[in-house]
């Protein structure tokens, strides 16, 4: 008895290690794309746009790109982390009337929240330096397009 019971347990524990990281197709296709315009540039990013969908966000992705929308229904105090997302980014926080208000960098697999400095209505997370290269700075004005 005691071995079954043995045995059964560590069938539960390897189930739930290996269902706790998704592949990297299995995480982006939680995601939809929308096209952003910002200034003359136009990229096509994936969406994040439920709680659950923004608490995965790019953890377990090999890659920033396409970039990520991080998006709210309604304007919010939010902080983020990059628990189990191992490349470099920047984050542009976007305010209610969708200016970018500050982009700051994130480091892989660091815990410390990286917080808004007011409410949002989106944060949009591309390769570190990606903001720097596309001469995008605060101020910059961002559409949802299609």
């Amino acid at each position: 008895m005691n071995k079954r019971l043995l045995l059964a347990w560590l069938l539960l524990i390897s189930s739930a290690a290996c269902a706790s990281k998704p592949t990297e197709q299995e995480a982006r296709r939680l995601f939809s794309l929308q096209t952003l315009n910002i200034g003359d540039i136009n990229i096509v990013v994936q969406v994040a746009d439920t709680a659950k969908k923004r608490a995965q966000g790019l953890m377990f992705q090999q890659t920033a790109k396409p970039g990520m929308l991080l998006l709210y229904q309604q304007p919010a105090a939010i902080s983020l982390w990059m628990r189990n997302t191992t490349m470099p980014l920047d984050v542009a926080f976007i305010g209610p009337d969708w200016t970018i208000l500050h982009i700051e960098q994130l480091v892989p697999l660091d815990e410390t929240p990286v917080a808004a400095k007011t409410a949002v209505i989106a944060a949009l997370e591309m390769p570190q330096g990606w903001f720097a290269a596309k001469q995008i700075k605060p101020g910059a004005q961002v559409q949802l397009l299609d």
